[in-house]
């Protein structure tokens, strides 16, 4: 017995913020983004809409898509780095909001991997048999950590500029990483299935705790006392901190290695492949990826000039699009990889179930 994908949804917020936009309040220019990320614009939540709205909303869009009551599910795992509050995290509360009844809901932490590891969770809770129907969900609000004070009424279009100073110089600080994130949600529904050879057929997870320094917030946590206080949050400590040089070096070579793990697993090759829903992390990266794996951008498809890198929701908004597309179809392999924070990173290998 396997699992299948059996439906997908996607939520994001309708406020677009493009490159232009941010050159408004910070000193970059659209050349300046596409150039060094591949982002186009992104998408941005309004004050008081979380990670566990968006979350809701993906999830409702799955079911449906489905066909799949919400009493008719049984696990949830959400995937997020950018939960409502520190405490709990995100699953009971889009559980509840769905309507999914007192079911097991799980939080996963593994930021860009989130969503990876969550799928190779589902799949092993459907192979077990301790579930028949599972939805992941992978959401993001990451416009929390955007260090934009008053500019934000400049982007949501309630003033015109020029930016004070102050906020202009603290946007400018961040833009290294500010201009690649946006917010989202991505959702699919997994069930049982009984044919030979479908489903996910393999998967390849790893972790790596010595480079867990190449993406973190090094302040607001319990190895301080207290875990936040003006200290911190002067230094800027509560700000996402990356090595991006060797975050690149690691993601282009752990990625393919990762996919040509999995396939060789599956005595298989890369040339067996329909399709690479990779992580949308920078498309500097998904260029290496493809480098390294000898495929053309067909192959590895990009849609991170449209919402920039969403985190744990890149894999389920991608899959959605290429789903809706009609890119993904009966008897295809496809192979789903991803490397985050942590550093978590692996490739997990599906078939389409039907025949080509």
């Amino acid at each position: 017995m396997g699992s299948v994908i059996i439906g997908t949804g996607v939520a994001v917020p309708p406020r677009i913020v493009t490159n232009d936009d941010l050159a408004a309040i910070m000193d970059t220019s659209d050349e300046w983004i596409r150039s060094r990320t591949g982002v186009r614009q992104r998408h941005i939540a309004d004050p008081g809409v979380g990670a566990s709205d968006l979350a809701a909303d993906a999830v409702v869009e799955a079911l449906r898509d489905a066909a799949v009551a919400p009493e008719d599910v049984d696990v949830l795992i959400t995937a997020t780095m950018t939960p409502d509050q520190f405490a709990p995290g995100i699953s009971g509360m889009v559980q509840d909001r769905c309507g999914l009844g007192h079911i097991a809901s799980f939080d996963l932490r593994q930021q860009c991997g989130g969503y990876l590891y969550g799928l190779d969770l589902a799949d092993a809770l459907l192979r077990s048999g301790k579930a028949r129907c599972v939805v992941v969900v992978g959401a993001e609000v990451h416009s929390g950590y955007m260090p934009y004070g008053a500019s934000w009424e400049i982007l949501r279009g309630q003033r015109s500029g020029p930016a004070d100073p102050v906020d202009h110089a603290a946007a400018t600080e961040a833009r290294g990483w500010a201009v690649l994130f946006g917010d989202g949600a991505g959702a699919a529904v997994l069930a049982t299935d009984d044919g030979p050879g479908t489903g996910f057929v393999g998967s390849v997870l790893r972790t790596d705790g010595s480079h867990a320094d190449l993406i973190e917030v090094p302040g607001v946590g319990f190895r301080h006392q207290p875990y936040v206080d003006a200290a911190q949050l002067e230094a800027r400590a509560h700000w996402p901190s990356m090595n991006g040089m060797e975050l690149f070096r690691q993601a282009v070579t752990c990625m393919p290695a990762a996919v040509r793990e999995v396939l060789a697993g599956a005595d298989l090759t890369v040339d067996d492949l329909s399709l690479v829903i990779a992580h949308q992390a920078n498309d500097r990266i998904l260029d290496g990826v493809r480098k390294q794996l000898g495929v053309d951008a067909d192959l590895v498809p990009s849609n991170i000039a449209r919402y920039g890198n969403t985190t744990a929701a890149t894999l389920p908004i991608l899959l959605h699009e290429q789903r809706a597309a009609g890119r993904i179809e009966p008897g295809d392999l496809v192979c789903f990889t991803a490397f985050g924070a942590g550093a978590h990173w692996g490739a997990s290998l599906y078939r389409v179930p039907g025949a080509r």
